[in-house]
């Protein structure tokens, strides 16, 4: 008889908020906060259908990037559409390091381990490389709900490093607060817009949000 895999996706964008991806995309999972070896997280994703920019991931032996392991039944067909500007890559398990505070990340990343044949990770990565602009922004709505996931993981500085490791600032970043723009965006209060302009005015990169 067959064995039935298991398979696992690294989000490192707005599927780091389990508000947006279970209300939006049906992943009902808790979080098992992780970092990925070899992966940098880069503003460099352009969709297609959205017209913005949206966090995308190149393969670089000397990065790191913080995420969420979501275990998932299958790369579905909804997954799939929802990922449409991506393609899926298998993720050695060796370079994933559970976040020694999360239980459940050590306990899923051991099985992973020993079981390697029949677990199986994988992290989207961009299909096109290009950096945002006035025509394909990034929206603020989008940040604040991959920071307020990176807030649901209850481990210090996990938010700040989020912002360390992610690249490419500089460029068509936009402040829809007043009017999302962003489809999937997350439930943010108030004292959390003040948490995450607080963190980005600290990394120096607040100067770069057009504020209008």
């Amino acid at each position: 008889m067959s064995v039935r895999q298991k398979h696992y996706l690294v989000g490192y964008g707005s599927l780091l908020s389990h508000d947006s991806r279970s209300r939006y995309s049906n992943i009902f999972c808790p979080n098992m906060p992780i970092v990925a070896h070899g992966w940098q997280r880069e503003w460099l994703a352009r969709g297609s259908v959205d017209l913005q920019t949206t966090l995308g991931v190149s393969a670089i032996e000397s990065a790191k990037l913080n995420g969420v392991l979501l275990p998932i039944e299958q790369i579905s067909a909804e997954l799939r559409n929802r990922e449409q500007d991506y393609q899926f890559v298998e993720v050695d398990p060796a370079s994933i390091e559970a976040a020694p505070e999360s239980d459940l990340a050590q306990a899923a990343l051991a099985d992973i381990l020993t079981n390697p044949k029949t677990n199986k990770i994988w992290i989207c990565a961009n299909l096109h490389k290009k950096s945002a602009s006035i025509h394909y922004p990034i929206y603020q709505t989008y940040l604040d709900t991959c920071l307020v996931g990176c807030f649901d993981m209850e481990i210090d500085n996990f938010a700040a490093e989020f912002i360390q490791n992610t690249h490419f600032w500089k460029h068509g970043w936009i402040n829809d607060r007043p009017q999302a723009c962003y489809p999937r965006a997350a439930n943010v209060t108030t004292q959390q817009h003040e948490q995450i302009d607080l963190l980005l005015e600290q990394q120096q990169l607040l100067v770069y949000r057009e504020l209008t």
